[in-house]
């Protein structure tokens, strides 16, 4: 094999380990073992992240949810505390998830690409604001249904 030959392969190397190792996503942060963990890492993510965009979620919503907020225009928001008590919810003629309007806020107010809906980060995300609604009377939005002919109640 020729010197030449060889100076080709190894710059060949070079240039794919390079390319490889910019377009290679960061190491993650190792995943949360426990629900406090997530909802720590889900607060973290709330105060922090940008997701690509223009501001992290305090940006909108101060004080890390929990006291009243505003948009951008100026327009007011209130505490995020019992959010998650109101999804799912009927909203412009279809249901949206919680999930749903956490992605809706960082691609509309932050100008972000929201985490997919199966990511940690978005599980996280759901965890903390969850927890501000600890407390809170959960589903008041939902139709009463009675249970599934067939089934037994629970005693």
């Amino acid at each position: 094999m020729s010197i030449h030959h060889h100076s080709r392969s190894a710059t060949a190397c070079v240039a794919a380990l390079a390319l490889a190792t910019c377009c290679l996503p960061a190491r993650a942060a190792p995943a949360p073992r426990t629900l406090q963990q997530a909802v720590q890492a889900g607060a973290r993510s709330f105060a922090t992240d940008a997701f690509g965009g223009h501001g992290s979620c305090i940006a909108c919503h101060s004080h890390g949810g929990v006291g009243p907020g505003a948009l951008p225009s100026g327009s007011p928001l209130p505490s995020l505390q019992g959010a998650a008590a109101q999804f799912p919810r009927w909203r412009g003629g279809r249901l949206v998830t919680l999930d749903m309007q956490i992605a809706h806020c960082i691609r509309g107010a932050l100008g972000g690409t929201p985490p997919s809906p199966d990511s940690a980060r978005m599980t996280e995300l759901v965890a903390y604001l969850t927890a501000l609604s600890r407390g809170r009377p959960m589903g008041l939005q939902l139709p009463s249904i009675a249970p599934p002919s067939g089934h037994a109640a629970a005693p």
